[in-house]
């Protein structure tokens, strides 16, 4: 309790600074004062800084320094501009992409006067843009580092930043700890230079022209009209995919797709979809509805910066959602059966995506290389294999959270490459009297059944951050015995060595080939558990379920 007492007096004296430090801006300085008398909520804005999860910087829109608003947005890009110039060189550019969310563009151009208050030279797109597109330009326009704006997938209320390193995949490791190192010297106020001019440069739309180009040429063979008869529903969610994908889609000479016109038009409000997340099911409700208008077999969805994409489809007449591991099973499947695998090449997958990869490889003879949750370490690989001349090597990368890369032409998960991937194999499978689903059973009863499922259990603020590290302690201690009625073959904890960066993750392996990851998000208060089930797996769910709530 004192702990706690001590961290609501901090937050309240940060407070306070704010009100002072914001007299100039008033419309800034309305939102704070009416957390006036909610102590809980100055607590959980002012508690704490946002750092580096997952995917970058990522919080609620709001006043404060738990919140996302344009001093946080300063102060994150003065540090990373003192970063640049205390450890590079050479003359430094960043390129900056943004979403279609609340205040993507405002803290975009904020980013851009920052940099060049710092003598850096930003550029910036004139449309919001797919964060792939981000990580092509960097290494087109030959940029130190790029910036997106974006929340990815999350609610209305959130947005983010995330920086890229020259490679064109997200900083990790020492990189992001020595930025995040200079952030934290700088203060939200009076440590942050600022600089509008014509210095700002704008993206030509000739990037996004040889994007497409090199995506398309990027992609496995294919017979047009065999594509064409497959009839597809696109929805962007009100985000960045809408240009990109179609543009993709009639490159190649696909014709016969319809749009959610609903869903269209950039957004923040995400009116008929408030989670704008292809891996739910409520995402595609809209999509559905112009489905079953149209006669036609699948759906694709991208989320608001267009690096996920998802598949629905009605399969035995009932609306089925295929989840992130189950595409990435089928388009590899796909992959094997069009352009077989040389014997060595590497499938990338992280530690909570399906392991009937392992199985798979064992039929193909491709090797399998496992990272830590989060794309960046995928990205991190491509540059590598490609620094040491073999970029060949690299067949294909994927994660549970619908995250997908057929060619390593770009260092980030693609949304835009995987809508046309998944239209491929749709419309190869639709020419053998299949859908996805069908081939996906296929795949269970020659590699045996594998039941994905993810849980989140939501903790808010500091308390809830507490808790969760409780909850991790629990299951750290079960190292041996059951786990329900299910024997535990292996736990392992990935802050030991592991040969992969130290992370705060768990996983069990049972007896019977099932396994369950257990880590907080690291970009939101949340608890998710991953299950990958051999057998029935009900005990095991309400003693994950009894434990969490020990908690609540």
């Amino acid at each position: 309790m004192n702990d706690y007492l001590a961290l609501k007096e901090a937050a309240e004296k940060e407070f306070q600074r704010w009100i002072a430090f914001t007299y100039d801006n008033d419309k800034f300085r309305q939102k704070l004062l009416k957390l006036y008398g909610n102590d809980e909520e100055i607590v959980d804005a002012f508690y704490t800084d946002l750092n580096f999860g997952t995917s970058g910087i990522r919080g609620i829109l709001g006043p404060g320094t738990n919140r996302i608003n344009e001093y946080v947005i300063g102060r994150a890009t003065q540090g990373l501009a003192n970063y640049l110039n205390k450890y590079t060189e050479h003359f430094n550019s960043v390129v900056i992409a943004y979403d279609s969310r609340e205040g993507s563009e405002y803290f975009a151009r904020e980013t851009a006067a920052v940099l060049r208050g710092n003598g850096i030279r930003p550029f910036i797109f004139r449309e919001l843009t797919p964060v792939s597109v981000l990580s092509y330009a960097i290494r087109y326009l030959k940029c130190t580092m790029g910036i997106m704006i974006t929340a990815s997938h999350n609610p209305k209320v959130y947005n983010g930043y995330k920086i890229y390193n020259s490679e064109g995949y997200q900083v990790v490791g020492e990189e992001a700890r020595r930025i995040m190192e200079e952030i934290e010297l700088v203060d939200y106020f009076t440590g942050v230079r600022r600089k509008e001019d014509k210095g700002i440069l704008e993206v030509s739309n000739q990037v996004r022209e040889n994007f497409i180009r090199d995506l398309v040429n990027s992609m496995p063979k294919y017979d047009i009209e065999q594509i064409n008869g497959l009839k597809t529903i696109y929805t962007p969610l009100y985000g960045t995919g809408n240009k990109f994908v179609k543009a993709a889609f009639r490159t190649i000479g696909y014709k016969n797709f319809n749009e959610v016109s609903s869903q269209t038009k950039p957004d923040p409000d995400f009116p008929t979809c408030p989670v704008p997340n292809p891996e739910r099911i409520l995402a595609y409700d809209e999509g559905f509805r112009v489905l079953e208008e149209d006669d036609a077999d699948i759906i694709i969805a991208t989320d608001p910066d267009a690096d996920r994409v998802g598949a629905a489809l009605i399969h035995d007449g009932m609306r089925t959602l295929i989840t992130g591991n189950q595409l990435g099973i089928l388009m590899l499947d796909y992959l094997c059966h069009m352009s077989p695998p040389k014997p060595g090449q590497l499938v990338f997958k992280s530690i909570a995506t399906s392991p009937l990869v392992n199985t798979m490889a064992e039929k193909y003879g491709f090797r399998v290389v496992n990272t830590l949750t989060g794309f960046k370490y995928i990205g991190q690989q491509i540059a590598a294999l490609d620094k040491a001349g073999h970029a060949s090597e690299y067949y294909f990368g994927f994660e549970e959270s619908n995250s997908f890369l057929a060619s390593p032409f770009i260092r980030e998960k693609d949304g835009i490459s995987g809508a046309l991937l998944i239209v491929q194999m749709a419309a190869f499978h639709k020419a053998q009297g299949k859908d996805l689903i069908d081939r996906l059973n296929e795949l269970y009863a020659e590699l045996g059944p594998c039941q994905d499922k993810q849980r989140n259990y939501f903790f808010s603020g500091a308390e809830g951050k507490e808790k969760m590290k409780e909850i991790m302690t629990v299951f750290r201690g079960m190292k041996e015995g059951m786990l329900g009625e299910h024997k535990i073959a292996r736990m392992t904890d990935y802050q030991t060595e592991t040969g992969l960066p130290h992370a705060n993750v768990i996983s069990f392996d049972f007896t019977d080939g099932s396994k369950v990851i257990i880590r907080p998000s690291g970009t939101e208060s949340k608890l998710k558990v991953y299950s990958f089930e051999r057998t029935e797996f009900t005990d095991v769910e309400k003693e994950i379920v009894r434990i969490i709530r020990r908690f609540e």
